[in-house]
């Protein structure tokens, strides 16, 4: 019986950090993103700024669908469910947005593609376009891109780092 007992206190001490640490990892409730879709001023701002930057080619979601561009191999993505901007975490979106498709994937320039937007919207400003867009999105569409965003956290959380240091 006490070497039962004996064995019990053992996995328990073995066990119990194993667990703490588990615990730690998936309730520790830090922020996996920077995106503000639930805030009502990022989000309208973050509208007003994609119609006027990004509409004419991505569309508006729910209202209008992406334009062919003169000379571009494909149409650009939408920012609905039915595009694929929602499978990258955020830090991607915000590079991609700020620095063009070129330097987010290392392709060669390409004027056709997705320019980079540094010179034009500030960091808090591509952030508000970011959480227009996510705010469009189906909530089981953003439950998903929430998924994505878990996975890649301490990118995420290091964007967002630079952004309010930033400010």
């Amino acid at each position: 019986m006490a070497s039962r007992i004996g064995i019990g206190v053992l996995l328990l001490c073995l066990l119990g950090p194993g667990l703490w640490l588990l615990h730690r990892h998936f309730a520790a409730g830090e922020e996996t993103s920077f995106l503000r879709w639930e805030e009502p001023r990022a989000v309208h701002a973050g509208e007003a700024l994609y119609r006027a930057h990004c509409a004419a080619c991505h569309g508006v979601p729910g209202v209008s669908d992406p334009v062919m561009q003169a000379g571009a191999r494909e149409p650009p993505p939408p920012h609905d469910e039915s595009g694929h901007t929602w499978q990258h975490p955020d830090f991607a979106l915000f590079q991609l947005i700020r620095d063009g498709v070129a330097v987010a994937n290392c392709d060669p320039v390409d004027p056709q593609r997705m320019p980079m937007f540094r010179d034009v919207l500030d960091d808090a400003e591509l952030v508000a376009v970011l959480s227009y867009i996510k705010s469009r999105w189906p909530a089981h569409i953003r439950a998903e891109h929430d998924k994505v965003n878990v996975m890649y956290a301490p990118y995420n959380r290091a964007v967002a780092k630079l952004i309010d240091a930033a400010d």
